[in-house]
């Protein structure tokens, strides 16, 4: 065979398998309805997660699954992901979910935000000071008096008091009505023995949450019996136990009270 009808075989082969190969892949109309059942697997898990009157976590860990399985490149699906990981307190698996959901979209702040509360709960302090310093400098995002908490709290477990005490004051500047800002730097104020400050600080929280926050009540009596006040501590003990369902810190609060219903606080 000549050599020009070698190559002309070989080009219309190549052309072959090209078209072949071609053929093999998902049509437009598949790749749709692939996209649509990964997004209806989304929001059945959205709808599990945040269904505050029936929550059903295991569904919507099947669900998210489900969705990413379909389309892995949804920043929003991974961010849903680390947000039913975090909530079942697999916080190795919720980062890597949060990392990737900031790999598709960098502007997906609430992820920021949440890896750094991860960060947190694995006591990855420097991460989470890492993670959460940029954020709290970016003005499109209009949550940062949680970063600033969040800041706080990771600098007042690296036993950085002043740069933590900061970070709480602009949380609550900046968020007047996070209740958890005014009872970290009350937490603060008292290691710091500073207990008029920490006792007003704890009450101005309490000011807004009064009834669905049982921690200020306990750091409050705290104050309050090295104060000399076991009367006053007697009664936010009691908030605290109230408010506290059946959690440790509500076992903390009953044990801080029996010697004080004996009358042997000390």
């Amino acid at each position: 065979m000549p050599d020009a009808d070698r190559q002309a075989g070989a080009v219309t082969l190549l052309l072959l398998l090209i078209v072949a190969l071609a053929g093999c892949g998902p049509s437009r109309a598949e790749i749709q309805e692939r996209e649509d059942q990964a997004r209806y697997h989304y929001d059945l898990a959205y709808g599990y997660f945040f269904d505050a009157q029936n929550q059903q976590g295991e569904q919507a860990l099947v669900e998210i699954a489900r969705s990413l399985e379909l389309n892995e490149k949804n920043p929003d699906a991974n961010l849903l992901a680390g947000l039913v990981f975090q909530g079942h307190g697999r916080y190795l698996d919720a980062v890597r979910h949060y990392q990737r959901a900031l790999e598709l979209n960098p502007e997906l702040y609430y992820a920021r935000n949440n890896l750094g509360t991860a960060f947190l709960a694995l006591e990855r302090w420097d991460d989470a000071i890492a993670t959460l310093t940029p954020l709290s400098l970016e003005i499109r995002y209009d949550q940062k008096g949680h970063v600033q908490n969040n800041l706080g709290w990771a600098f007042f477990k690296k036993g950085d008091s002043l740069k933590a005490r900061d970070h709480f004051y602009k949380a609550i500047s900046q968020a007047p009505k996070l209740c958890p800002a005014f009872n970290n730097l009350g937490i603060l104020l008292i290691e710091a023995d500073e207990l008029p400050k920490a006792e007003k600080i704890l009450r101005q929280g309490l000011q807004i949450c009064p009834t669905n926050y049982a921690e200020p009540w306990f750091h409050l009596g705290r104050v309050q019996l090295r104060q000399g006040d076991p009367k006053g501590a007697e009664q936010s003990f009691k908030q605290c136990l109230k408010f506290g369902g059946m959690s440790s810190l509500a076992d903390r609060c009953e044990q801080q009270l029996r010697p004080l219903a004996v009358g042997e606080a000390r």
